[in-house]
């Protein structure tokens, strides 16, 4: 069915050209603030899993420093360490800062893996050849130590350290997460009034997003810092907590020096 015609040409009246390009940015708002929310909301998600995962990583960490050495005739499902033969395949060692390397790749019975994260090329890695006859030391699904005669190497491939990496990615996701659904959210519901200040993101936006990221590497530096010192992830909380006052002194001295700086210029 026609729409209204203009009287005087018989046409569509044309939307004003400010009225135009306030409608493109709404739409743009709107599409944009959609994607946003579904990664916030996706971020958000699994820094909570990853939260919830933590005390029972705990558990298992706690679990392998407590481990002992299997009895001559222990059921394959016990949980000690358990020395199993294999022989070097091949070694990969990588010494470049952006792509280091240090794998081991075996043959050997069911429970040795085919490839083993070594973390470093010494001191055995290094001295490895095809078709040398080593001794692995598994913990569960996790091959902890390769050993070769007198010569042993701790691998990147056990349960230390993972409850600490595990809860500052939480952390690090969850305030991230929870800004990019606010703000995606906000910019779909509130898409009309936010293009109609004209170009660029809402202040409000850019205050959350920094608390956020300053929130995020609070949880990075805390992870740091207590993985240098080795100690565990109660006192790596604290730290981060520690970490946070600041933060929220600075951004809210910052944001109350903004919203005065806003109302003196529409004063």
């Amino acid at each position: 069915m026609p729409g209204p015609a203009d009287p005087a040409g018989g046409r569509r009246p044309r939307l004003p050209s400010s009225e135009f390009a306030v409608r493109a940015r709404a739409l743009g708002y709107r599409v944009g603030g959609l994607c946003v929310a579904l990664l916030g909301g996706f971020a958000l998600l699994v820094g909570a899993l990853a939260l919830a995962a933590v005390p029972s990583l705990i558990k298992d960490e706690r679990a392998f420093a407590d481990a002992t050495p299997c009895a001559t005739g222990s059921p394959s499902h016990a949980d000690c360490l358990r020395d199993l033969d294999a022989t070097v395949k091949r070694t990969v060692i990588r010494d470049q800062p952006k792509t280091a390397e240090y794998t081991l790749y075996l043959d050997g019975p069911g429970r040795v893996p085919s490839e083993i994260d070594m973390g470093g090329a010494g001191p055995l890695l290094k001295r490895l050849r095809p078709g040398d006859k080593v001794t692995v030391t598994v913990w569960r699904d996790y091959a902890v130590e390769v050993r070769r005669g007198d010569v042993a190497q701790t691998s990147s491939d056990t349960p230390v350290g993972e409850p600490r990496i595990t809860c500052v990615i939480g952390l690090g996701l969850i305030p991230v997460g929870a800004f990019g659904l606010y703000a995606g959210g906000s910019a779909v519901w509130s898409a009309r009034r936010h293009s109609a200040r004209g170009r660029g993101l809402p202040p409000e936006f850019l205050g959350w997003g920094k608390t956020a990221g300053a929130i995020a590497l609070c949880a990075a530096a805390a992870g740091a810092l207590t993985a240098a010192a080795d100690t565990n992830v109660p006192v790596m909380l604290l730290v981060w907590l520690a970490l946070l006052v600041p933060v929220w002194w600075i951004t809210g001295r910052r944001w109350r020096s903004d919203r005065a700086r806003r109302a003196g210029r529409f004063a």
